[in-house]
């Protein structure tokens, strides 16, 4: 098991401090998340998520980190965050995992109401977003998928999501996700020394 020490922290906030973090892996001068992770705990170029830190909470940065404005990704808020996340042991995952399917279902999905009202297949959208069950995602996805098979339906959502882009993330708080499933209490932090 890797073990977080508080000289790999250190690395990692040095690190953070003087580099930018882009969208993909990256390079050393430059890495992602979890690359500029492991730069400090192993000082490889890798984004293989570490033993010390939540595989739950490792992908959903992978994944958010590459989706959010640059401009979000390389905040003092997030980067503040991420010594923390290094360290989040394993214990908790399936509470982690709670946290991001909350936010996806009650926080992330709402938000794209007015997009699926435009493309024609808001009702279906607002049906899943209540019941949260593989029955109504896949009516929604069905109905959105022949909404978009009419051209002008997709122009008009694909306007409407360029739109609400800047707004979009703001309002769904990705680092906050990851803030909430970085600090559920329990047992195992991670952290040594």
């Amino acid at each position: 098991m890797t073990i977080y020490t508080a000289e790999h922290r250190a690395k990692l906030e040095d690190y953070l401090a003087n580099h930018s973090l882009p969208e993909g892996i990256g390079h050393e001068e430059s890495a992602c998340t979890v690359a500029a992770i492991n730069l400090a705990i192993s000082g490889k170029l890798t984004d293989r998520i570490p033993d010390c830190m939540s595989k739950v909470l490792g992908r959903a940065a992978i994944r958010l980190q590459d989706d959010m404005p640059d401009d979000m990704r390389n905040s003092q808020r997030y980067k503040t965050l991420i010594p923390n996340m290094a360290g989040s042991g394993r214990t908790l995952e399936k509470e982690r995992l709670a946290v991001l399917m909350d936010w996806m279902w009650s926080m992330v999905l709402p938000q794209l109401q007015s997009i699926a009202d435009e493309g024609g297949y808001g009702e279906q959208w607002q049906i899943m977003c209540r019941k949260r069950t593989k029955k109504a995602a896949r009516a929604a996805y069905v109905a959105a998928r022949a909404a978009y098979a009419d051209v002008a339906a997709a122009r008009a959502a694909d306007v409407a999501a360029r739109a609400a882009y800047a707004d979009f993330w703001s309002k769904v708080d990705p680092i906050g996700v990851l803030e909430r499933m970085t600090y559920l209490q329990g047992k195992d932090t991670g952290i040594k020394g």
